[in-house]
């Protein structure tokens, strides 16, 4: 693992843009967590993104129309700028000047394909992801999204699991 990371750190020019892809889950925390790392590591820009996907025509969706986690503060907002504000209630406390610079960024549609647009039109050099946040029957859509950005983006993708401690002292 060393040696990836090495290689890496050669491989990386003087600008870094990262790209932080966030749906509010426990997996997006832990990624933020090493988003930040390399962020500081590279003094690179961190964008900070979030999708938000069209409401399920059958009303069975786990998000608010901004796509943030039912239950969340709702109001009559453009639900972009609402999720704006919410990504920056969440994650604008941790940056304390402590990287380059940041951006916060909501779009709408399909995942995959706009993280993928995003990352080819603002030369993203590292897309870091949680690997699945949503409910377990829901998690075929969250894994389609992790594979199909790493296999189409422009850069390296890093796929982060949340923290998983053994119970069997392993």
């Amino acid at each position: 693992m060393v040696a990836l990371f090495t290689k890496i750190d050669r491989l990386m020019p003087k600008n870094i843009n990262i790209l932080f892809c966030t749906d509010f889950s426990e997996h997006a925390n832990t990624a933020f967590d090493h988003a930040m790392d390399q962020a500081r590591k590279y003094k690179a820009k961190l964008h900070i993104f979030h999708v938000i996907m069209p409401a399920d025509p059958c009303g069975n969706s786990k998000t608010t129309e901004s796509g943030m986690p039912r239950g969340a503060a709702e109001s009559e907002d453009d639900p972009i700028q609402q999720a704006i504000g919410a990504l920056k209630l969440k994650y604008a406390d941790s940056l304390n000047g402590s990287i380059r610079g940041c951006e916060f960024v909501v779009k709408m549609g399909s995942p995959d394909v706009e993280v993928v647009r995003y990352a080819k039109k603002h030369h993203i050099d590292m897309i870091i992801m949680g690997a699945l946040g949503i409910p377990e029957k829901d998690r075929a859509t969250r894994i389609r999204t992790a594979a199909n950005v790493s296999k189409y983006a422009p850069c390296q993708v890093i796929v982060i699991q949340k923290q998983v401690h053994p119970s069997f002292g392993i």
